[in-house]
């Protein structure tokens, strides 16, 4: 029998009516693909722009000749680790979430020994920053000032990118293409159905963050709560359910292949224990009064030594929803996402420099409010030269900010091999050995040997976070078995280590293993080096 269908019928048989949820998917991609069409020029030299930006700023680039950093190290090697059959937090150990050592073990297919593989997939992720910086640009500029909008972006967000690779780093991309998303649906006053796929994509870059870094999630609350809150209020209920699935739809894209991961490994109780568990023992908040200390003091810190930052920061958090989001939940919502986000940033006592970096998308709408009120003064012309100019200012103040991280100029010519410092001190006698099996008791620049001397970790317990004994007591008393039963050939310990006092007197150590090598670091620490008595 032959089926046929009227020209009426066909008109209802599409995506839209097939699956009602998704029935916007495809307007955001014809949307950001014209754009790109027509911005072709603009997007290749942001592309080109985002590369040498990491390539001069950041460690992982193949102009330096390694990346020391004890944090990113630790990631790199649970990565690599990980994508070698081990299990996280069963056969390998650290507190944080499990998606930074998936993308990092994902650059360890393309080196085991070297950051290349993380040069390319930072400097991509700059570069999704950067386009997602000038689309939203876009929404209230002209071309040539949403393309310096998405040039010094970036430029004021290598002040606290440290070394380059961090968590904070990744986490950025993802809240910031939410912030787009957000942005465009608060524009107008008038703001009533919210598309379901933008909610979806909400979903997916909230739960990354969510198994990244746990309390960095708090910049999607109160956007959510405004587009939810707005949408009721509109009385648009059938637009609200079809939000809310296609957030959770978002969700479970990406926790079901995580949760799946853990249980076919049988850790999902261990995955429980350390990342949630652990986590939350381990914050340091302190009383109402020393939380709202914090707050204050780093609040005027901020004001003396991040100044010109910070004043762009709060420009874009305070008067740019007022002044250019017209809906009033999304002005409410966007000053109270920077507000939490900039609350459990700084509140913790153990604040580090580098967790500041998500808040730094403020930097974007404030540009805009600045340019905005200086294009009125100051026309420029959409040239070709200008946008080249406006380029290569923007690429030597982030030279100018990195500074080569102070590093003197033989480093660039990869001289470094000859340094004396403890890294290469350790790892040349290290690396001698056939198939070295190591353990550092601390996180210090000496993690970076696993990544050198391409050495897989052998125990759960390989590099020590920096978790004090009477929060995480399992970590030393397995490391001291280790010790007792002669697991690793070689150990490193930092008098900088948590437990080093603990160590240094431990008569096992000393029986079973013999002081190779020790160096002081200007005075700052003293490292030994330890190798099994065979």
């Amino acid at each position: 029998m032959k089926v046929t269908f009227s020209n009426e019928c066909a008109k209802q048989f599409t995506v839209s009516n097939i699956f009602p949820i998704f029935a916007s998917d495809f307007n955001l991609y014809i949307m950001i693909k014209k754009t790109i069409s027509d911005d072709k020029n603009i997007f290749i030299v942001l592309f080109i722009y985002a590369f040498l930006l990491v390539f001069f700023c950041s460690l992982m680039s193949p102009l330096y000749p390694f990346n020391d950093w004890s944090d990113i190290n630790l990631y790199f090697n649970i990565g690599k680790a990980m994508f070698h059959g081990q299990t996280l937090y069963t056969d390998i150990f650290d507190h944080k979430g499990p998606l930074i050592f998936v993308i990092y073990g994902i650059g360890s297919l393309f080196s085991e020994d070297s950051f290349i593989g993380m040069y390319f997939i930072e400097s991509l992720a700059w570069v999704g920053m950067t386009f997602t910086a000038y689309l939203i640009g876009k929404l209230y500029l002209d071309k040539i000032y949403a393309f310096i909008t998405a040039l010094f972006f970036p430029v004021l967000m290598l002040s606290h990118s440290s070394e380059g690779g961090s968590a904070e780093e990744f986490i950025t991309l993802f809240i910031v293409i939410s912030l787009y998303l957000f942005i465009r649906y608060f524009k107008n006053k008038d703001a009533a159905l919210h598309k379901p796929s933008h909610m979806l994509v909400h979903g997916i870059m909230c739960t990354i963050v969510l198994f990244i870094k746990l309390n960095l999630v708090v910049f999607w609350f109160f956007p959510l709560l405004a587009v939810f809150t707005n949408i009721l209020l509109k009385k648009e209920y059938k637009n609200l359910l079809r939000n809310i699935a296609a957030f959770l739809a978002g969700v479970l894209i990406v926790t079901l292949p995580i949760v799946i991961y853990f249980l076919i490994n049988g850790a999902l109780s261990h995955a429980w224990d350390t990342y949630i568990t652990l986590n939350r023992t381990y914050a340091q908040l302190g009383d109402f009064a020393r939380i709202m200390e914090n707050l204050i003091v780093r609040f005027y810190q901020r004001l003396k030594y991040d100044n010109y930052e910070f004043i762009i920061i709060l420009i874009g958090a305070l008067y740019f929803p007022v002044r250019y989001i017209g809906n009033i939940w999304g002005k409410m919502g966007l000053t109270l996402s920077f507000a939490s986000l900039y609350t459990v940033i700084f509140m913790p006592a153990n604040y580090v420099f580098y967790y500041s970096i998500p808040y730094y998308i403020f930097c974007i709408t404030g540009l805009i409010a600045i340019l905005d009120i200086l294009r009125k003064y100051i026309k420029i012309p959409a040239r070709w030269y200008f946008y080249l100019f406006f380029t290569l200012v923007a690429l030597a103040c982030g030279i100018m900010t990195k500074d080569f991280f102070g590093k003197p100029k033989e480093v660039i010519f990869r001289q470094q091999e000859e340094d004396n410092g403890v890294f290469y001190k350790f790892y040349n006698i290290i690396a001698k050995e056939k198939n070295p099996t190591l353990m550092c008791m601390g996180l210090d620049a000496t993690t970076g040997i696993f990544t050198k001397a391409n050495i897989m970790p052998t125990v759960k317990y390989f590099i020590s976070p920096n978790l004090p004994y009477n929060i995480y007591p399992e970590m030393r008393d397995e490391q001291t078995r280790y010790i007792e039963e002669k697991k690793v050939q070689f150990i490193i310990l930092s008098e900088a280590s948590f437990s080093y006092d603990y160590y240094i007197s431990l008569p096992v150590l000393h029986r079973n293993y013999t002081l190779l090598s020790t160096f002081e670091e200007n005075g700052k620490s003293t490292y030994f080096l330890y190798k099994r008595k065979d």
